[in-house]
C-alpha cells in the first residue's frame, strides 16, 4: 500500500466520501481513512445476529433537480440502489394521527384539520415553502459562504438575486417569533408538534431555531423520500466503488491519532493512525470529515478552529437508538402503501435527559437484505441531552432497560400490529455506543444545533484556516442531514479549486496572528485542565 497520496480524507461519512470522489473525478489520487470496519459514519448499517440494522432511524431526500443528491449523481456518474416510497411520514400525537403528505396542498389541508389556524396557518406554511425553496437554491449558488476573503463576497455578489434577502432576513428570526406574527403561538399541541419536528432536523426547538434553517427542516417531508436497498451503508459503498475505479483507496481500522504539516519544502500533511502495520501517510491536501471537537484534538495546526469548537460545546445532543427484528407472518395489517417512517410523541419526556418523541423507520418490504424470512426491522432514534453524562457504570444497564421499556410500550400503543411476543431480537445503543463505534466525542450526533447560527456568518466554513485543509460533515456549513453534508463535500472541493491560483503566492499567516491564537488556545486548555 502506498503512503504518499494527493488527497487524504479523514473519516468516511457521506460528506467526506463526496469530497473524495469529487477530487478523484478531477484526477487526484485519494485515500480515505476510516476508524471503523464499515463506511458511512452516522449514516451506516451493521450486521448483528444475522440481521442488517441501520445506525439509526433516518430518511433520505434531496434527489429533485438542483438538490445536492441529484448534483452528486449527475456530476460523479453514480447510481444508488433506491426504493421510492409513497408516504413520507406519519406523526402520532395524542389522539391524532397526522399524515405528513408529500403534496404541499394536501399537507396544508391536513395541518388545518388537526391544528386549525385558518388563513394564518396557510400563510405560515406558504412562507416555509418559499424560504425553503430559496434556501436550497441559495445554498447551491453561494458556494463561498460563510465568507473568508473579500473575493468570496465578490463571487457571491455575482450570483446574488434580490429574493435572497428574504432568506437572509428571516435567518435572524426564530420560528416562535414568526408564530407570534401569525398569532399561532398559543396552540400548545401545535407548538409541541413543531418542536419535535425541529429536533429531528435542527437539533433545537421553535423557540431557538432560526426560521430560514427551520423552514428547510419542516418541509423535507414534502420532498420525494427514498429507502436504500441493502441499508444506508450502500450509499457509501457505491461511492467507494467508484472511488476505487478512479484510482483511489479506502482503508478501515485506521483511527487517526495525529496530523501535522511536515517541515520541508513540500509542506505535505503527515497523518498518523493507530494501525499496527500501516500507520503513516502523507498528502498535500487534507479533508476532514470528523466532528470539529474531535478534529482539534488531533493537531496543533488549527488554533482558530480550536477556539470556535470550544465555544460550541454546550447543548449538543446524543441519541438513544434501538433496532428490533419483528416477525410478521402477513403484511395485511401494514398494507400495500404502508408508511415506513413514523414519529411517536410520548406522554412525557424520557428519563435521563431524553426527548419527548421517538422516530421510527421500518425496513422496506421489497428489500431482501433487511426484510427476510417473514421479518421486518424497526429502527428507533430519540434525543438525549448531555451525552457526556452516560458512562458504563453500575447504573448503565438499568438506565438502558428503563428507556427500552418505555419505547416498546410506545410502539404497542401506536401500532396495532406490534406485539412484544413477535420480537425475534432487539438491541439498543446509547451515547457510549456511538462514541465506541464512530469515535465521535461523547457520542454526539446530529451536528450543532441551528440555534448557534442566528447570525449566519457564525457558521463554520468548509475551509479551515489552512487553505490545504478542508472541512466536511455535520458540524460545518451547511450542516445536518445527508443532502446537506453531501453539498458541503462538493462545495469544499469547488472552493479549493477556485482558490488554487492564489494559494501558490499567498504568504503564511502573519506571525503575530499565529502567536495570538496559540496564546488563546493555551488559556482555553488551562481553563479546561487547571493545575491542582
Amino acid at each position: 500500500m502506498e503512503r504518499e497520496w494527493d488527497v487524504i480524507v479523514l473519516g468516511s461519512g457521506l460528506g467526506g466520501l463526496s469530497a473524495a470522489l469529487s477530487f478523484a473525478n478531477k484526477g487526484k489520487r485519494v485515500l480515505v481513512l476510516e476508524k471503523s470496519i464499515s463506511p458511512g459514519g452516522c449514516a451506516s448499517s451493521f450486521l448483528k445476529k444475522g440481521y442488517l440494522f441501520e445506525s439509526g432511524a433516518t430518511t433520505l431526500v434531496g434527489f429533485e433537480p438542483g438538490l445536492p443528491m441529484d448534483r452528486l449523481v449527475k456530476e460523479l456518474g453514480i447510481q444508488f440502489p433506491l426504493l421510492p416510497i409513497e408516504r413520507s411520514m406519519v406523526v402520532h400525537l395524542g389522539n391524532h394521527t397526522i399524515e405528513r403528505f408529500k403534496d404541499r396542498k394536501l399537507w396544508i389541508k391536513e395541518v388545518l384539520r388537526v391544528f386549525g389556524g385558518g388563513f394564518r396557518m396557510v400563510l405560515f406554511w406558504k412562507l416555509c415553502y418559499f424560504v425553503s425553496d430559496r434556501l436550497w437554491n441559495l445554498s447551491a449558488r453561494y458556494k463561498f459562504f460563510p465568507f473568508r476573503k473579500f473575493r468570496d463576497i465578490w463571487n457571491t455578489l455575482c450570483v446574488f438575486r434580490p429574493l435572497d434577502l428574504v432568506v437572509f432576513c428571516v435567518s435572524f428570526l426564530s420560528v416562535r417569533f414568526v408564530q407570534k406574527i401569525f398569532f399561532l403561538h398559543k396552540n400548545l399541541k401545535w407548538i409541541q408538534f413543531l418542536d419535535e419536528q425541529l429536533l429531528i432536523t435542527n437539533q433545537t426547538t421553535s423557540k431557538s431555531a432560526p426560521f430560514s434553517m427551520a423552514a428547510a427542516g419542516l418541509t423535507y417531508p414534502n420532498l420525494q423520500n427514498y429507502i436504500v436497498s441493502g441499508g444506508m451503508v450502500e450509499l457509501s459503498r457505491v461511492l467507494i466503488s467508484r472511488l476505487r475505479e478512479l484510482g483511489g483507496e479506502f482503508l478501515t481500522k485506521q483511527e487517526v491519532i495525529h496530523f501535522a504539516k511536515q517541515q520541508n519544502l513540500a509542506a505535505n500533511w503527515e497523518v498518523k493512525t493507530k494501525n499496527r502495520d500501516l500507520n503513516v501517510f502523507t498528502a498535500p491536501i487534507l479533508v476532514s470529515n470528523l466532528p470539529i471537537w474531535n478534529l482539534v484534538k488531533l493537531t496543533d495546526s488549527l488554533p482558530r478552529l480550536y477556539i470556535q469548537a470550544k465555544s460550541m460545546e454546550t447543548g449538543i445532543w446524543g441519541a438513544f437508538t434501538m433496532g428490533i427484528v419483528l416477525r410478521l407472518e402477513s403484511d395485511i395489517l401494514l398494507g400495500e402503501k404502508e408508511c415506513l417512517h413514523h414519529q411517536i410523541h410520548l406522554d412525557e419526556a424520557l428519563p435521563y435527559g431524553g426527548g419527548q418523541s421517538v422516530f421510527v423507520s421500518l425496513s422496506h418490504p421489497d428489500d431482501p437484505e433487511r426484510s427476510k424470512e417473514g421479518t421486518r426491522i424497526l429502527s428507533l432514534s430519540t434525543h438525549l441531552s448531555e451525552p457526556e453524562s452516560w458512562k458504563r457504570d453500575q447504573d448503565y444497564p438499568k438506565k438502558k432497560k428503563e428507556i427500552e421499556t418505555i419505547l416498546l410500550t410506545a410502539l404497542e400503543k401506536s401500532f396495532p400490529w406490534f406485539f412484544r411476543e413477535k420480537i425475534v431480537f432487539y438491541h439498543s445503543g446509547t451515547p457510549v455506543t456511538w462514541q465506541t463505534w464512530t469515535g465521535r466525542k461523547w457520542g454526539r450526533v446530529g451536528g450543532i444545533p441551528s440555534s448557534y447560527f442566528f447570525n449566519p456568518f457564525r457558521m463554520l466554513s468548509n475551509r479551515s484556516e489552512d487553505p490545504t485543509l478542508l472541512l466536511t460533515g455535520d458540524t460545518v456549513y451547511p450542516g445536518q442531514g445527508i443532502p446537506a453534508v453531501v453539498l458541503g463535500g462538493l462545495n469544499a472541493v469547488e472552493q479549493f479549486y477556485q482558490g488554487k491560483v492564489r494559494l501558490i503566492s499567498e504568504p503564511n499567516p502573519r506571525p503575530w496572528a499565529k502567536r495570538w491564537y496559540a496564546f488563546r488556545r493555551f488559556i482555553s486548555k488551562f481553563q479546561e485542565h487547571p493545575p491542582i
